[in-house]
């Protein structure tokens, strides 16, 4: 984190306004550095990584206290064996790896797209799991498909709910300009296994594996519900900016 490497910062920080000061340090606040050719917003945000995204977006929603200590504090981020195996298999559909265990998963032209924007001042950093760049025969550019793994089968209902969509399809309209007609969320389901031990003894790990079967949701867009998605960006980020010169005062 780029104040708690600065012990001096914090009282340069009460000096100054971002998107109203234009000296360098506040925009070099704004920025970390790790990060240089990430577009800039208006400065009217002060937030704890260069960007935000939508595990932030969920973490703030969900548990603000738990936000803090993962993104304020630097304490280490929530993980479990089936978030792993999950990030697993995106690695294996990025490299194309996949097909002999996920033989009829669809993917798209554009594994793992990266997309870089600023919606309503607010930098926003996604990357989705498949994109379609170019319009092909049967599928319009400018769609996606995400990817989720687990035991508990997903819905139509769920899919429809699910706002990671919403958020990734405000960020293509935003960098691309055009609203996403669509996407797809495919369910990759997955079982718990049991690892061999020789040893009679000693408690058997449990392990996750996918059982092959994938089941496809489609879900399209419309502008009310981008619009709202744009102005729930701007209310977290306005939240999260508030909390974070708070906590900057307290150091």
């Amino acid at each position: 984190m780029l104040i708690k490497k600065d012990p001096e910062l914090k009282q340069e920080v009460e000096q100054h306004t971002p998107g109203v000061c234009p000296c360098a340090m506040c925009e070099h606040i704004f920025l970390e550095p790790e990060f240089p050719d990430f577009p800039r917003g208006d400065g009217a945000f002060l937030l704890p990584k260069p960007h935000l995204s939508w595990s932030q977006l969920s973490c703030w929603l969900s548990s603000p206290s738990r936000y803090r200590k993962e993104y304020f504090e630097g304490g280490s981020k929530l993980n479990t064996r089936y978030l792993t195996f999950g990030k697993n298999i995106a690695t294996l559909i990025e490299n194309n790896q996949h097909h002999d265990l996920i033989p009829d998963l669809e993917v798209y032209d554009t594994p793992e797209h990266e997309i870089r924007c600023i919606i309503a001042g607010v930098p926003i950093l996604s990357f989705l799991d498949s994109y379609n760049k170019i319009e092909t025969i049967d599928v319009p550019a400018n769609v996606f498909r995400e990817y989720k793994t687990g035991k508990i089968p997903w819905t139509k209902a769920k899919v429809q709910k699910h706002d990671q969509l919403v958020f990734y399809a405000t960020a293509l309209k935003w960098s691309t300009g055009t609203m996403p007609e669509y996407c797809d969320l495919d369910w990759i389901e997955t079982k718990d296994t049991k690892e061999e031990k020789q040893d009679f003894w000693v408690t058997a790990k449990k392990g996750v594996k996918v059982t092959g079967k994938v089941v496809s949701f489609h879900r399209e867009f419309d502008e009310r519900e981008i619009d709202r998605m744009e102005r729930l960006i701007v209310k977290v980020a306005g939240q999260i900016s508030k909390a974070y010169q708070e906590y900057i005062k307290e150091l």
